[in-house]
């Protein structure tokens, strides 16, 4: 009998939210579907006014599009960073810094080099790849569709298969790349920030850059996915990469410090997100790492505690 009685609750909570589901199911269907429908006209309308601006040019919707979409979000966002490392300001941010103390206050001797490694890399590498890509498509008469504007689901499948695929290329490119016959010749130039910074997602020697691009261009090459798709694309890409080479661990975001640890200790966490590191066990190293930072954080809460009282 107690047993029912306590069971007895959440049984009646279930059945009434089961009830007002079946009840609600055919206005909440018709609400999504005019959303859907609507939303589809104005991103339409929208889709048909870049068209407009680019000419309704292949060449200029492919290759400078594809440029604009990855060195708007990176210079903006890198630059911001950049602003707040040089002048360590708003003094707030500091807290969420997840190495505490570094880079305070940047070094710009660094910093300049840096940026010119990446420009070079950005504009002898990547960008010309795109014009390479968009003759190889004339010539394959692959071009991906580009004037209707596609569906939300078509949108959400292919950017999770190029997501997907990303993930497992890019962790095994990576942990490839720290091999010890590779390491030095490859990928030390990036590990020497071991307190990264934003831009440092693209500061790498050539080879190693050219090889990053492989995992980030082999899901577009195999699914060949609509224009949109491809932007959105290439926006999270550099949007993620520099939010996890920040140093910081800002509030209602994703977590960056798996890729900061990995820059920190060089032998773990070399997927983009934690899930085949995970699966595989390259994350006991950050995890340990994580559980240490806790202890010393809840012993310090206690004796400041402890002294107060």
């Amino acid at each position: 009998m107690e047993q029912l009685n306590k069971w007895r609750r959440p049984l009646l909570l279930a059945s009434i939210l089961f009830l007002v589901s079946i009840v609600c199911e055919q206005t909440l269907t018709e609400h999504w579907r005019q959303f859907c429908f609507a939303s589809s006209m104005a991103l339409d309308s929208l889709w048909k006014r870049i068209l407009k601006l680019f000419g309704d040019n292949d060449y200029y919707l492919y290759v400078w599009g594809c440029i604009l979409v990855s060195q708007i979000p990176f210079w903006t966002i890198g630059g911001t960073f950049i602003f707040i490392d040089c002048y360590n300001w708003p003094k707030w941010l500091r807290k969420y810094k997840v190495q505490p103390g570094t880079n305070e206050p940047l070094d710009l001797y660094r910093l300049v080099e840096t940026i010119k490694v990446v420009m070079i890399n950005q504009w002898f590498i990547s960008n010309p790849l795109f014009f390479i890509s968009y003759y190889v498509k004339t010539l394959t008469n692959t071009m991906p569709d580009m004037y209707d504007f596609p569906s939300f689901q078509r949108i959400l499948v292919e950017f999770l298969i190029v997501m997907v695929i990303d993930e497992i290329a890019l962790y095994y490119l990576h942990r490839l790349m720290h091999h010890p016959k590779l390491y030095a010749r490859v990928h030390k130039k990036h590990h020497e920030w071991p307190a990264p910074v934003a831009i440092v997602f693209a500061y790498s020697t050539k080879t190693e850059y050219f090889l990053n691009t492989i995992p980030i261009g082999l899901g577009p090459v195999l699914i060949n996915p609509h224009l949109v798709t491809l932007w959105m694309w290439y926006v999270f890409v550099h949007v993620r990469g520099l939010y996890n080479h920040t140093g910081y661990q800002l509030p209602w975001f994703p977590s960056s410090q798996h890729h900061d640890y990995h820059h920190m200790a060089s032998n773990a966490c070399y997927g983009r997100t934690l899930a085949i590191d995970w699966l595989i066990g390259t994350d006991k190293g950050f995890r340990a790492y994580v559980a240490r930072k806790k202890a010393l954080l809840q012993k310090g809460t206690e004796k400041t505690v402890s002294k107060t009282e």
